[in-house]
């Protein structure tokens, strides 16, 4: 690889770190079945974050929630909620994004959404892909941002309704990332009621800290 493909491969690697998952790899981006027949409204509501590939925004984010409701234009809004590990006060890091079913006209429908957040400079549009969900209990989604057939960053999150999975839907779950993801990247997430007390009054998931 000569200079010029050094310095581009660098940049390009820059670009995903900031735009999407924190697992790099070189290739395009698999095509992964998802979840079929989708039920908007079923998925909306409280999740919490029980596991997920590390994020340059999670950075040190605990207590990680995600709440989904119906905008007016039928969009779904995002509310993402998380406490960094090393603050004593209960203060919560939240941002709000935007969520669209991605091909809309598609039959049976796909779990197949772009999530875009405001990044200040620029909007930051990612995929979310829902690989698996029985809507009560968990759902595994995962996102894949490439530049063409160089390199790609993954995301990945499992998430919960309860801020512990029951052992039969830790069960269901791990078909999915023994199937799809890497076990090894998977980071847990703190999911302690004590920890995780919140001060931020939009943030119902946690009791108030004292």
């Amino acid at each position: 690889m000569n200079t010029v493909q050094l310095i581009a491969t660098a940049v390009v690697l820059g670009l995903v770190q900031l735009a999407s998952g924190q697992v790099v790899s070189t290739g395009t981006c698999q095509d992964y079945p998802v979840h079929v027949n989708f039920d908007v409204p079923r998925y909306l509501g409280l999740w919490y974050e029980i596991r997920r590939y590390e994020q340059a925004f999670q950075i040190g984010g605990e207590c990680v929630t995600a709440e989904y409701s119906l905008n007016a234009d039928g969009s779904v809004r995002v509310f993402n909620s998380m406490r960094p590990r090393d603050s004593a006060t209960g203060t919560r890091q939240s941002d709000t994004g935007r969520a669209v079913v991605a091909f809309p006209d598609e039959s049976p429908l796909e779990a197949k959404l772009n999530v875009t957040f405001d990044a200040t400079a620029v909007d930051v549009t990612a995929n979310y892909w829902v690989l698996g969900t029985d809507y009560d209990n968990f759902a595994v989604v995962w996102g894949c941002f490439g530049v063409g057939t160089t390199l790609r960053a993954e995301s990945a999150w499992v998430l919960s309704r309860t801020p512990q999975l029951s052992a039969a839907s830790e069960a269901q779950v791990q078909q999915f990332v023994d199937q799809f993801l890497d076990e090894s990247n998977l980071r847990p997430t703190i999911q302690d009621a004590q920890f995780c007390c919140t001060n931020d009054p939009e943030v119902t998931a946690y009791p108030q800290c004292s």
